[in-house]
């Protein structure tokens, strides 16, 4: 993992001061050296009094800070000595800003075979009529095979020799990179067995983070080995806020991410359209169980989840998901369902702590990162496969590389490090990884159209090119109740084949490679990075992805007045990029669908959400102002009363004219558009207010580092603007205690007989007046974390050990997550899903068998666990007496049903009172879902 300074990456070369440096010279930045100088020296002596470890350490970060930064400047020392030397002589005009670097000569031969080679192969495997158990991997294994290719007929692994930082043999690296391939591949294997139930919840605790780990550690140790970190003595890893927080968030997030059932209705929903990707084999037109097309989000959160599932073997097929019951094992697909959110969260986590430690320093950015990862609608939502987590994540991605982009010198270039193997020399930079991700992006979807009109049968072998032709229908339950009778579908727009459409982005993707060709500048790959991840958080959830961040940067421009970094923003290659990493599903979708899917997505999920209410349930809350202020009470808790302290301090830091204000204004309006944006809308959700996290933590995580830095005793010498601080502070804390009182009660209260310990549930859930499990009590502990929270805030106004307090509120908050992790939504996913309720059955029917059905049910979650192979009915009456009967005729006498608990008197009646009704699954498993078993004569 690569960090800047702590943990420097490519992309990183600008100096940037040391934690030490920015914390005694924030306030001395804009005055007179010698006045600045002063201060900062008198600073440092009276906050001196308990930080002699810190300062200790931060002194030996600096040293290695400054050899890094040495190296760094070689390129840009060099610029500035081939200028004028005599002050006599008149100085040079600025040369003007080169817009299109040139490229290095094509390497027709090894890079056109490697993208030939690469699209042969899977766009083969994409047209093959039958699917195949390793079909997905393969691809995948082609597609980087292909994106080599790209990257290295481009010319991009042959920079001259003078933009070489180091040369090393590939046996170098044999070390770091066998650690890195085991742990990735013990990741890889372990989550393969628990998915099949192999191992069990507790081994896979251990096992699957551990290994994840180490392909971390492997990757930053060939990192260090590349000379990424330079300098004589590089800060060694348990040095490295970056590192720390990786494994922070792994071992708070990863230990149970799959070991519990997902939760109706957002998991299960969405991990079923996306098992239909796979069982349907189409990775464009959606199917939902019941409802037919399903049209209400982008793919993204799809495609990664059915990925995933195809990658680790999950068992796809109808009535497979938990087949291995019947063989004796406890199969946990969750693990493949959840884990791509994982993933784009810690990436998220990363890039915003590599955002803030560049401006404020590396403990403000570990802190940042801390305070968002013990957030609770951060951590919770982190565990469900909703569009949400996909949108925010890549959507303060975006916000970090543009952060980390507009503070960068405009002319530093990327280092590259040459690696030689079996003869032959890759000269490795930044520009690969990002440009790389793009086209990985890019290729499989362009591929996958041209293979739409393609079909290659193995068996007698045969090559047909013909028309889009697509299914409606689920393949092996067409015609069960609840689902459509499967059907051949043609194109809307039959004019727009695929593989013409294919075209456009061939066009779009060659322009912005052509654009990017010899581009090597850290800030131009930063921006090109950051448009990345807007693309893809606007193939989760749509406009939003792309518009908020645009809105941000622009809007960051005009108040701080840096009209020429308009220009530098790669706002041409940035629409490219767009074009051909988000925009090929949208048009592949309307050319199949036409108008109706444009009308359901745009105007009916997107428009009528802004400007009507849409599924809203809030019935009889106040949905005005108040309700994200209300919100984001629970959603930030136990950080409450720290956050409104964070959120005004910046305008202190506004007021100097420095990168520190610049950064907190941006993180400032990044909060302040996002909480307006989703408040004047007027269908509302707990979790829609999420964009406005990641800000305010990072706002708070700086603040937290100030408090950190003026900890300490008043001295004789203290100035009133220095004595005022330390009150305010003081007060903050006395003011923030308050509060989080106030929001703890509310949580884990009783008020009017709805029992309020719910509230951390209602932050990702849908039905907000469900009833809550009387067998679960979480009071005890909610009171505790109350307490503390509020006991710790209020002793901020000591002010001489407010350093330990802060980092006693961390480790607090940290406890806080790993129990809202691993004991709250752990104990309550069982009553807001139906894994258990279906294993169940499983189990039943062994002994006794019969069919399982779901009566007035539909939540997704019946249709998910059972591979859709279960029939469904959302209305009960004549039709399903009728099934019940016709079935009876064929010789069943035994059934099984899953329904609601409350349901249960009404499904006895309507079945004629069998004679035997047995309940099977007690309220204490499930409090909304059972199993019935009916019996007739």
């Amino acid at each position: 993992m690569s960090e800047t300074k702590d943990s420097a990456s490519p992309l990183d070369t600008t100096p940037e001061p040391s934690d030490a440096d920015m914390s005694s010279n924030a306030e001395a930045s804009s005055k007179p050296d010698a006045e600045a100088a002063t201060e900062a020296a008198a600073e440092a002596e009276k906050t001196s009094d308990g930080d002699e470890d810190d300062d200790a350490d931060d002194a030996d970060d600096e040293g290695a800070d400054d050899e890094d930064d040495a190296a760094g400047e070689v390129e840009s020392e060099t610029k500035k000595n081939d200028g004028v030397t005599s002050e006599d002589d008149p100085p040079e005009a600025p040369e003007p800003e080169v817009l299109l670097s040139p490229g290095n000569p094509l390497r027709l031969v090894r890079g056109g075979s490697a993208l030939a080679g690469g699209v042969i192969a899977a766009l083969i495997i994409m047209a093959l009529r039958p699917q195949y158990r390793l079909g997905v991997p393969l691809a995948f294994l082609a597609i980087l095979i292909a994106t080599f290719g790209v990257l290295d007929l481009s010319g991009s692994f042959d920079d001259p020799d003078e933009r070489v930082a180091k040369r090393v043999q590939i046996r170098e690296l044999a070390e770091p990179l066998a650690i890195f391939a085991s742990g990735a591949l013990g990741f890889v294997g372990a989550i393969s067995l628990a998915v099949a139930g192999h191992i069990g919840p507790i081994f896979s605790a251990i096992v699957i983070p551990a290994c994840f780990l180490a392909s971390v550690f492997g990757l930053a140790r060939t990192a260090e080995r590349l000379g990424v970190w330079t300098g004589s003595e590089p800060l060694p890893l348990r040095k490295r806020h970056g590192f720390w927080l990786v494994t922070l968030v792994t071992l708070l997030y990863l230990p149970t991410l799959g070991s519990h059932s997902l939760s109706d209705p957002w998991e299960t929903h969405y991990g079923e359209v996306a098992r239909e990707i796979l069982s349907r084999n189409d990775w464009i037109s959606l199917w939902w169980a019941q409802e037919g097309w399903f049209w209400s989000k982008p793919i993204f959160n799809f495609w990664v989840q059915a990925l995933a599932m195809a990658s680790f073997g999950v068992r796809y097929a109808p009535k497979a998901m938990l087949s291995a019951v019947t063989e004796g094992r406890v199969p946990w697909p969750e693990w493949a369902i959840r884990l791509p959110v994982f993933l784009i969260t810690l990436v998220a986590t990363y890039l915003l702590y590599k955002a803030v430690a560049r401006v404020f320093g590396r403990r403000a950015g570990f802190f940042g990162g801390v305070v968002l990862s013990t957030m609770p609608q951060w951590f919770l939502v982190s565990h469900q496969t909703m569009a949400d987590m996909p949108f925010v994540a890549s959507m303060s991605a975006a916000m970090a590389l543009f952060l980390l982009g507009i503070h960068e010198d405009p002319d530093r270039q990327v280092r590259v490090y040459e690696v030689r193997a079996a003869g032959q020399a890759f000269r490795l930079s930044a520009y690969h990884l990002v440009l790389g991700a793009i086209v990985a992006c890019a290729l499989p979807q362009i591929i996958y159209l041209v293979s739409r009109n393609i079909e290659i049968v193995p068996s007698p072998f045969d090559i047909r090119f013909h028309v889009d032709a697509f299914r409606a229908g689920s393949p092996g339950n067409c015609g069960l109740p609840g689902n459509e009778a499967c059907r051949d579908v043609f194109p809307v727009v039959r004019g727009l084949q695929p593989a013409l459409q294919s075209i456009l982005w061939i066009q779009a993707l060659g322009l912005l490679l052509y654009l990017s060709w010899g581009e090597r500048r850290a800030q131009r790959l930063f921006f090109l990075a950051a448009w990345f991840f807007a693309a893809l958080s606007t193939m989760a959830k749509g406009p939003a992805g792309f518009g908020l961040p645009v809105l941000c940067a622009l809007v960051y421009v005009i108040v701080t007045r840096r009209w020429r970094d308009l220009l530098r923003m790669e706002i041409v290659a940035g629409l490219l990029v767009l074009l051909c990493v988000a925009l090929p599903w949208f048009v592949a979708m309307y050319v199949r669908h036409g108008q109706p899917f444009t009308d359901r997505l745009l105007f009916h999920d997107m428009f009528k959400r802004a400007f009507t209410h849409v599924h809203d349930t809030n019935e009889g809350d106040d949905v005005g102002f108040r309700y994200y202020v209300w919100q984001l009470g629970y959603a930030m808790f136990p950080w409450t009363g720290l956050v409104p302290v964070a959120l005004v301090h910046w305008l202190k830091r506004s007021e100097e004219s420095d990168r520190r204000s610049d950064a907190s204004v941006f993180l400032s309006m990044w909060f302040l558009f996002a909480f307006a944006l989703f408040t004047l809308m007027l269908t509302k959700f707990h979790h829609y207010i999420m964009p406005a996290l990641p800000a305010a933590a990072m706002l708070t995580g700086v603040l937290l580092d100030e408090m950190v830095t003026r900890s300490g005793a008043y001295s004789k010498g203290a100035s009133f603007q220095e004595r005022y601080e330390r009150i305010m502070y003081g007060a903050a804390g006395l003011a923030g205690a308050l509060v989080v009182v106030f929001v703890g009660r509310d949580m884990a209260g009783l008020r009017s007989g709805l029992v309020d310990q719910a509230r951390l549930l209602h932050l990702f859930t849908y039905n907000y007046r469900r009833i809550f499990p009387p067998t679960l009590d979480f009071r005890p502990a909610l009171w505790f974390f109350t307490l503390a929270a509020a006991a710790l805030t209020l002793a901020l106004v000591w002010a001489r050990m407010r350093k330990w307090i802060v980092w006693a509120m961390l480790g607090m908050g940290v406890m806080f997550a790993a129990w809202g992790i691993d004991v709250y939504l752990f104990k309550l996913s069982p009553h807001w899903g139906q894994r258990e309720t279906i294993m169940a059955y499983y189990r039943e029917s062994r002994d006794v068998p019969g069919p399982l059905i779901a009566f007035q049910m539909n939540w997704k979650g019946e249709n998910f666990y059972m591979g859709n192979a279960v029939p469904a009915f959302v209305s009960s009456g004549k039709k399903f007496q009728d099934y019940i009967l016709a079935q009876k005729k064929t010789g069943l006498k035994t059934f099984y049903f899953v329904t609601e608990h409350t349901r249960m008197g009404n499904l006895s009646t309507e079945l004629g009172n069998p004679r035997k009704f047995d309940k099977l699954t007690p309220p204490e498993l499930n409090n909304k879902f059972g199993l019935v078993r009916a019996t007739f004569e």
